[in-house]
């Protein structure tokens, strides 16, 4: 196991701790507060879902003489009334309605979640992604001195030695391209910082991460895990909230009585109140068609869980594979490659006598700045990787 630590700009500038970035991301973000209102929002819709439909009020003025409007007292069937009507929901609608609505809501504060999860993996893969363009950078600054080295050394062995002028003609171009290398790296940064900071909603010029490794997990750790992914929850959240759709169909088949009460006043007769209860009827199927509607869209819900589940344990297999892969790299390196590298580097270092032997030393020279390039890429794949399999089990720290 080998520990990195990067702060990446000088001492004087404090860098920003990853885990800082986080927490500030997941309390700003504005991705995040859009859905907390419409989350908010829902919150209004269960309020209605509890109330009974409203009244319908009318006002009645029956039997107009043309001959003589304003008289109201000619004959009894002359009236003025006022009538309230008002549906009854059966018992137990509201209930359902409102649980419909609660499932509902949990199902978009799960989106919370799910794009907290998003917003952390991305901190953190881009920050990993920093990390590792800086760390490609210190490393080509040092193939450009070693280049810059090289020239130098090859010019003082022959002047006249046509190799010398060949590898002189070849470290020369090498230099070049060293150089628009490490213009791309910093314009990768930059570009990386921008991201960085509208990530988590707050500027950010450096980056303070610790990179350590540890053997990788077990796959079936993960997999064991993947209830845990907010994807899943979201589409389990879905079913529950499409059966108890089911259950309001299903109660919609029954149905609400309309209570009517009007109040009739006559000028010179008695007045007199009437009360009248009226129903629909389900003559045409329409209720047994939508609650058919929602029970298949509960069979394609339930098989999307299904299909979710593969797709999850699916990625998981193939991270999992790639975080592996970068852990034995790194092991490799550091372990076996680098230790046998260093102890050849020291031995030719002490006991350059020739021309020859300065080419075998530079070589290995060659050889080492390349395997600490290569270990870069392994730490960081690591960890990227390490990011996409904590997002895949809702992991949001």
């Amino acid at each position: 196991m080998k520990r990195f630590t990067l702060l990446l700009l000088p001492a004087w500038l404090a860098a920003m701790p990853l885990q800082t970035l986080i927490e500030h991301a997941k309390n700003n973000h504005t991705s995040l507060k859009s859905i907390e209102q419409r989350v908010s929002a829902i919150d209004n819709e269960y309020e209605r879902s509890r109330n009974f439909a409203d009244p319908v009020l009318s006002l009645t003025m029956s039997d107009i003489q043309l001959d003589d409007i304003t008289n109201r007292s000619i004959e009894r069937m002359q009236y003025t009334a006022l009538n309230v009507q008002q549906r009854i929901p059966y018992f137990g609608k509201r209930d359902a309605r409102a649980n419909k609505i609660k499932a509902k809501q949990e199902k978009v504060a799960l989106s919370i979640d799910a794009m907290k999860v998003k917003i952390v993996k991305e901190i953190k893969i881009t920050a990993y992604s920093i990390w590792e363009r800086e760390e490609e950078l210190k490393i080509t600054g040092e193939y450009v001195k070693l280049t810059k080295q090289n020239i130098e050394l090859y010019s003082a062995v022959s002047i006249s030695d046509a190799k010398a002028h060949m590898s002189i003609m070849s470290a020369e171009m090498s230099l070049s391209e060293l150089r628009i290398k490490q213009s791309r790296l910093k314009s990768l940064l930059k570009g990386l910082y921008k991201k960085i900071s509208y990530l988590s909603e707050m500027e950010v010029d450096s980056v303070e991460v610790t990179m350590t490794l540890h053997k990788p997990q077990s796959l079936d750790a993960y997999i064991d895990a993947n209830k845990r992914n907010i994807s899943y929850k979201i589409k389990e959240a879905t079913l529950k909230e499409a059966n108890l759709d089911i259950k309001v169909k299903d109660l919609e088949a029954y149905v609400d009585p309309v209570v009517k009460v009007g109040y009739f006043k006559r000028e010179a007769f008695n007045d007199y109140i009437n009360i009248g209860v009226a129903f629909s009827i389900p003559l045409y199927g329409t209720q047994e068609s939508k609650t058919e509607q929602s029970r298949k869209l509960a069979l394609a819900s339930q098989s999307e869980i299904l299909d979710l589940d593969n797709l999850i344990r699916s990625q998981m297999q193939a991270i999992h594979a790639n975080l592996e892969d970068a852990y034995t790299v790194h092991t490799i390196i550091m372990h076996e490659s680098m230790p046998q590298i260093e102890h050849m580097f020291e031995l030719s270092s002490s006991s350059i006598k020739s021309g020859e032997e300065l080419f075998i030393y530079i070589d290995l020279l060659e050889k080492k700045l390349s395997l600490d390039e290569k270990n870069i890429v392994a730490v960081a794949r690591y960890h990227k990787s390490q990011a996409r399999l904590d997002a895949l089990i809702g992991e949001m720290k």
